[in-house]
Formats: structure tokens, C-alpha cells, sequence
């Protein structure tokens, strides 16, 4: 309550301050910089004022909605394929966006931050996606590197920064776009602006998706991986006087999924599957129901049923004005919310109920506000400078996982037991001690300061400095369960389960606080009207925390992690700026790296000792004509741990040992069952999931036939070398691919309406998102964790404007 306090009264501050007359930050725009866009250019807001993207000096990449339109891409994730150096992973150990190979911890793990953070409209975006239809988005800017000074801890390694349209005064206007591709993939979206006023706008925007399952479970027979989501995004500009603007979004969301989310095939069996009777038993009808273990593998074999939904949902008001002199005063004042629906699912990989879990959904909310004060635009000083807090709650009281292990299937070891069953049973395990509750609240609050200082017309030195402090408290406990209580004998299975004794967990506590700082430094040098040299050195920064896993309830305290960045880099546009060519190279290097690994059972959130990145990015355009143009981009990154002991793999790579773990008295470790503990150092390994080069390419054609009528084409290719899914392991590989998408079609010089066919994957190259060691089996197996993209769509689109 003391942290809703604060900000309550710091967002009552920064409306009473803002009551002045004055003009809106973001109508801002200084003459002679409008005057010098030419046709093709971005503005973004990259560094918290509007810039001509050529003119900020960080690596930045930047898509307008014209060019994620072309590339018939329709969720946020698919940006990945526009932007080489961006990759979304979709499975906990590589949940998120990654830049430079550097992505988010995953796991389940409650309290985890992100290393790439994602921004909407201003607003730090903790979990979930608001952003599930592209359709009134304005631009994407993808910063790599450290952005803490301005975008907080969640940006130690770079951010995705998403501006959707404004509402506009002049006119009445709108659009609809509806496309259906296979698997019955239908995607539309609509939105509206209407003028209230001369000073007040209201745009609407609505969308729907849904496609049918891509898996095939042939032993449920159903069909898993389908989706259905919509959702709705509001937002009310009003300027009730010159200089000051109030601009109000609220958003709604959700989906809904066929099938767990760990939509994963066997790739291999365990090694003792030649002579072990039990491994031999737990596979035995592969055969007959028609599967083959292998990388291109698409059938489940899974007992289980599957199924997970989420609703998310916020709203923001952003308010500016200026003080006088072209000094500017912004105000973000935000709240979401993300409630998970109940799920099951299991993860053996067997047609035989070995594990399986029941979670209620984890509800997670957040608060922020952010008040900064930003200098006028070609100023000798130029800055943006505030204060920022925000608190996180993870769970509550009703939000408890479940899950059940029978370790001894296929067989059955404990014969009837007189006057108690009259069948063989098997053992089974409560391995989450009953039903396990996890709560976690995380607070931070912060100050920053961030901008250049112009030395001459050509000089600039660039500073900044962010200090903040964060505060997280997680508490465990657990209930027995009703449906598992010691003793009893689950007759829901072929074999029954004997259910052995457990007692429910105490609660435990767990909490941290920690004050860290982000900075940077470096130059920026005009060497001519259209060629920037620009270098910095940069820290970054992300909290500590403190959690509990889901199903176990394992406790995992993980250190502060912090980066180096140094980036040097070079912005230029050639021939009268019909060439645009951006490169940098950099090196990081990582202390206490936030990772995930995989103990057998779930991910858990951990430290690397030590992790280096270094490499270079390029990104290119060339604007042939106003018919024809090219563009590209490339990025080498080299990554490898400097020191990580972590836990020992299913199957250890070539050149590795595992040995048994030691505190730091050097007494050897044994887990609660009495087992060694096994670890290995994986120095030298490279990020779990990490190309080393990612490469796209884009073509665009439009070909004006007569006054009424043109015709547009665009292509794009993606090409990511191999990886490595996790450390030291030997089969979780998988090779490099590459991806062509392809859009056409024929409509109004104007836009005002067209058709259109659109390929994603058109090759029909399989991949798969993650491949890991099986949980509760043998060293050995493996699964492949399928992704819908990888797999073909060919459709048709329409859309009209007016």
C-alpha cells in the first residue's frame, strides 16, 4: 500500500503541474528538421524526443507501418523476421525477444525481469503482449544494447519500442483488412477515427485471429496449436488549449489455445531403449500409431488433454505540456493486467499418464508512473531527465499449481493391498507437496537523466545516468490437495495410482532489495551533412530477485546482472539520401548473467558467472525509384560463457564432464533425496539459442497501370545460422534455415482498396523453437517444441481505407 501511495501522490504532482497552458511535447517538431525528411525517412522517438532516425546516435532499427504492412506479417513477433538482429522465442527457456543473442531468463519462474524490454505508447510493458494485431501500429524501433538510462531495468540489453497511431482531428477516416490463409487462418482487423472536436480525436481499433491446430496428437486424436484471440484498443486525444494534451488509451485482449503449451514431438528415445524393459514399455506403440522420433516429427503421442487462455488488459494517460522556452514536462501514468485461465497439460511425452499438472493460472498486475522533463530541441543542452516507479504483483491467493508423477509406469509394482485396493497399483508422486501457491511483489523506483551536449555544429558528447532501486518479496506454501491426498488411490488411470505420503509446505519467505545504477558515455560527430560517427560505452543494469518455481516450489535467489556495451558506429545516406547505410560494431560483456535451466523437472532462473557478445550490425536501404527499392540487414554476433557451473545435462557434448557440486565450505552437495549433485562448466558454450548471423532481405515494387489502378509486390527473405537450445547439451541442436515471404496484389494508386495474396515460409522450411531433453525419462530423449512458423501459409487478403 505505501508503494500505491507514491505513486498515487506522484501522479497527483505531475497532473496539478501540468494544468498550465502549454504545447504538447510530441506536437512538437522544429522546422528545419521537417523540412529535411525526405521520402522514405523515420521519425522515432528512440531517445524520448522526435528524431529523423539518421540523427540519433544509438543502433537503432527502425519499421514504418507502410513496411510492416508489406511484409504481410500480423503479430508482434513476427517482426523477427524484418529485423536480423531480433529473434522471439516462445519456450521458457527462451521466452521472448533476444537481441544481439541476448534474450529473457523464461522459465516459470515468477518475478523474472526481461533483458529486452517492450514499450507501447510510452509504457513499460512487464508481461504479456498488448500488441496481437499489427493493424494501427505507426512504427517499431528496435534499440540494441543497454537502454536503461531512459527505458529502465528492463532494457539492459536493448528494447522494443512500439508506437500505434494517434487520433486525428481533421477528418473522419478508417480501414478494414481481412485475410484467410490455411489451417483456416482468418485475421481481420478494423479501425475508426472520429473527430469530437477541433481539439478532440477518439480512434477505435478492433481485431480477430484465429487458425486450427498444426500438431497432431494421434493418440487423442485432436489437433493442437490452434488459436483464437481478439481484442480492442481505445485511445482519446485532447488538446483543450494550446501547449497541453491529454491522450488516454485503454486496450483488451485475449486468446485462447488448443492443445498445452508445450506443443513438443519426440526428436529422440533414451539410449537404454535397446535393453531397458521399462524405457521399452513407456514407447512400445510408437509404431503403431504411426510415429517416428526424429527432427521433422509432427506427430504427439501425449495422454493428456491440453489447454491454456489468458486475458490481458490496461490503460494509460500520458499527458504534455511545455514550460516555457520549449522546455517540455511529460506525465505516464499506466496500470495492466494479465489473468491466466486454468490449464493442464503433461510433458512426458508418453501415452501413458506419467505426469501430469493442473495450474489454476498465475494473475499478475502493474502499476507505474513516470514523470520527465525533456529540454528544447536544438538546444546547446539537450536532455530528458525524471523520475519513474512502478510496482509488480505476481499470484494470489487463489493461484495454485498442481502436478502428479508416476514414476514406476508401465509397471506396477505394489500388488492389492488387503482391505484397501483390489488392483495392482502404481506409485505416485505429488511433486508440487499438494497445491502450491507462489506470490512475489516487486517495487522499483528510479531517477534518470539522459542527452548531449553540443560542443559545435558537428561535436556533441552524449551522457547518461539512471539510479534506482528495486524490492522483491516472494512467499511458498502449499495445501494438500483434495483430488491427491496421502494414502489415496487415483483410479482415473489404467493403473491406478497409490498416492504416497507428503505433507503440505510451510510457508516460506523470501526477499531482496538492491540499489544499482545504468549509465552511458561517447561522442557524436557530424563528419558531413548526411554521415554521423557516433561512440559510446555504456552500463546496464537489471535487479536482482527472489522467487519460487511453480511446481516445486524451489526457491532461487539470483544476483544483480549488469553489462558493458561498447558500440561504435556510422549513419550515412548517399546519393541524394536515396542510399541509407547504418553499421556498428560492439562488444559486451556480461557479469552475473539472468539465465534459465532446465533441472528435469521446470526451468529455474539462475546466474552465469560470466558471458561476452561481440560482433557488427548492418542495415541498409536503397531507393531505386519511387517504383522500385531494396532493403537489408545483417548481424554477426559471437557469444560464449566466461564462467558457468550449472546443472549437468541430459546428455553431455564432447569435451565436457560432469562433477559432483560443492558449497562454498567445499562439503559435497546431495539433493533431498540423497543423490549427488551434478554440474558442469560450461565455459566457452555459446547462448542457448543464439545465431551466430541472421541475415534479411526486401524487395518492393508498385507499378502505377493507370489513373485507377496499381499494382504492388514485396518480398522478403530470413535466413538464421544454427544454434544450440541449452548449454553443453549434446542433441539440442538444431542447423541454420532461411524463410521467403512473399505479398502481392492489385488496387487504388491512393490505397483505397486492394487484394492481395501473401506467402509466409513459402519454402515450407520446418523448424522448431526449442529442442530439449525430455522431462522423467532416461539420458537420451530429446523433443522438438513445434512453432507455427514453422510451417507454410499461402493466402488472400483484402482491405479497404477511406
Amino acid at each position: 500500500m505505501y508503494t500505491m501511495r507514491k505513486i498515487h501522490l506522484a501522479a497527483s504532482i505531475s497532473l496539478a503541474a501540468l494544468a498550465a497552458p502549454a504545447m504538447a511535447q510530441q506536437a512538437q517538431t522544429d522546422a528545419s528538421d521537417s523540412a529535411a525528411i525526405s521520402p522514405g525517412d523515420i521519425v522515432v522517438t528512440a531517445s524520448r524526443r522526435a528524431e529523423r532516425l539518421q540523427e540519433v546516435p544509438l543502433a537503432v532499427s527502425a519499421l514504418g507501418a507502410e513496411q510492416i504492412s508489406k511484409g504481410g506479417f500480423q503479430k508482434l513477433t513476427d517482426l523477427q523476421y524484418q529485423v536480423s538482429g531480433l529473434q522471439f522465442g516462445s519456450s521458457p527457456n527462451d521466452s521472448g525477444f533476444r537481441l544481439r543473442g541476448v534474450g529473457s531468463a523464461g522459465g516459470f519462474s515468477s518475478s523474472s525481469e526481461q533483458n529486452v524490454g517492450t514499450v507501447v505508447d510510452n509504457v513499460v510493458i512487464p508481461f504479456g503482449n498488448p500488441v496481437n494485431s499489427l493493424g494501427d501500429l505507426e512504427r517499431v524501433e528496435v534499440l540494441k544494447g543497454p537502454q536503461g538510462t531512459q527505458f529502465g531495468k528492463n532494457a539492459s540489453s536493448g528494447v522494443i519500442n512500439i508506437t500505434s497511431a494517434k487520433p486525428k482531428f481533421d477528418a473522419i477516416s478508417g480501414k478494414a483488412f481481412v485475410s484467410y490463409g490455411e489451417l483456416n487462418e482468418v485475421n481481420a482487423n478494423a479501425s475508426i477515427n472520429l473527430p469530437l472536436s477541433s481539439n478532440a480525436a477518439l480512434a477505435v481499433y478492433g481485431f480477430t485471429r484465429s487458425n486450427d491446430g498444426f500438431l497432431e496428437n494421434v493418440y487423442r486424436k485432436e489437433m493442437w496449436g490452434g488459436e483464437k484471440s481478439y481484442g480492442a484498443r481505445a485511445k482519446l486525444l485532447w488538446e483543450p488549449q494550446d501547449g497541453l494534451s491529454f491522450y488516454l488509451i485503454g486496450d483488451y485482449s485475449k486468446i485462447k489455445r488448443t492443445g498445452p503449451g508445450q506443443l513438443w514431438t519426440l526428436a529422440r528415445l533414451p539410449d537404454d531403449i535397446a535393453f531397458n524393459p521399462q524405457t521399452q514399455g513407456r514407447f512400445a506403440n510408437l509404431a503403431s500409431l504411426g510415429v517416428t522420433p526424429g527432427a521433422k516429427n509432427e506427430k504427439s503421442v501425449e495422454d493428456y488433454a491440453g489447454y491454456s487462455s489468458e486475458e490481458n488488459y490496461g490503460a494509460s494517460l500520458e499527458i504534455n505540456k511545455e514550460l516555457g522556452g520549449g522546455y517540455n514536462l511529460t506525465s505516464v501514468t499506466a496500470w495492466r493486467r494479465l489473468d491466466e485461465g486454468p490449464q493442464v497439460f503433461a510433458i512426458d511425452g508418453t501415452s501413458l499418464p506419467i505426469f501430469t499438472a493442473q495450474q489454476t493460472g498465475v494473475d499478475q498486475s502493474f502499476l507505474s508512473q513516470e514523470l520527465r522533463l525533456s529540454s528544447p530541441k536544438g538546444s546547446m543542452l539537450e536532455f530528458t531527465g525524471g523520475v519513474y516507479l512502478s510496482t509488480r504483483k505476481v499470484g494470489d491467493g487463489n493461484d495454485f499449481n498442481r502436478a502428479q508423477l508416476r514414476p514406476a509406469l508401465p509397471f506396477a509394482p505394489i500388488p492389492p493391498i488387503p482391505f484397501f485396493t483390489t488392483v495392482a497399483t502404481t506409485p505416485l508422486v505429488d511433486i508440487s507437496a499438494g497445491q502450491g501457491n507462489t506470490q512475489t511483489k516487486s517495487d522499483s523506483y528510479a531517477g534518470f537523466i539522459d542527452g548531449k551536449f553540443h560542443v559545435s555544429e558537428q561535436l556533441a558528447i552524449l551522457g547518461g545516468f539512471r539510479v534506482q532501486n528495486d524490492k522483491v518479496r516472494a512467499r511458498y506454501f502449499s495445501i494438500l490437495d483434495p483430488n491427491y491426498l496421502p494414502g489415496t488411490v487415483d483410479y482415473s488411470t489404467t493403473i491406478p495410482g497409490l498416492v504416497q505420503g507428503y505433507s503440505a509446505a510451510a510457508a516460506a519467505t523470501g526477499n531482496v532489495s538492491k540499489t544499482g545504477w545504468s549509465g552511458r558515455a561517447g561522442l557524436e560527430y557530424k563528419a558531413a551533412r548526411d554521415v554521423m560517427l557516433f561512440g559510446t560505452i555504456a552500463r546496464g543494469y537489471l535487479g536482482p530477485t527472489v522467487t519460487f518455481s511453480g511446481l516445486t516450489g524451489t526457491k532461487s535467489s539470483v544476483n544483480p546482472q549488469t553489462v558493458r556495451d561498447i558500440t561504435v558506429g556510422i549513419k550515412s545516406q548517399l546519393f541524394g539520401r536515396a542510399v541509407t547505410l547504418n553499421a556498428n560494431v560492439f562488444w559486451d560483456k556480461y557479469k552475473n548473467l539472468q539465465t534459465s535451466v532446465f533441472n528435469g523437472t521446470e526451468f529455474l532462473t539462475e546466474n552465469a558467472g560470466g558471458f561476452d557478445a561481440k560482433g557488427f550490425e548492418v542495415d541498409a536501404s536503397w531507393r531505386v525509384s519511387p517504383e522500385l527499392s531494396f532493403s537489408g540487414s545483417f548481424t554477426y554476433s559471437d557469444t560464449n560463457f566466461t564462467d558457468y557451473v550449472t546443472a549437468c545435462p541430459n546428455v553431455v557434448k564432447a569435451g565436457y564432464a560432469c562433477y559432483q557440486a560443492r558449497d562454498a565450505a567445499g562439503v559435497l552437495q546431495f539433493d533431498r533425496d540423497g543423490n549427488p549433485v551434478k554440474v558442469v562448466q560450461a565455459k566457452g558454450e555459446p547462448l542457448s539459442g543464439a545465431p551466430k548471423y541472421a541475415a534479411t532481405f526486401g524487395a518492393n515494387i508498385n507499378l502505377p497501370i493507370n489513373d485507377h489502378l496499381a499494382f504492388d509486390w514485396a518480398a522478403n527473405v530470413y535466413y538464421r545460422s544454427s544454434v544450440q537450445y541449452a548449454v553443453v547439451e549434446a542433441y539440442a541442436f538444431q542447423p541454420g534455415y532461411a524463410t521467403i515471404g512473399l505479398n502481392a496484389g492489385i488496387g487504388h494508386p491512393d490505397g483505397n482498396w486492394r487484394i492481395g495474396v501473401f506467402a509466409r515460409n513459402l519454402l515450407d522450411k520446418h523448424f522448431v523453437s526449442a529442442v530439449i531433453g525430455l522431462p522423467f525419462a532416461n539420458p537420451g530423449a530429446y523433443v522438438n517444441w513445434l512453432t507455427r512458423e514453422g510451417r507454410r501459409t499461402v493466402g488472400v487478403s483484402a482491405q479497404m481505407k477511406f
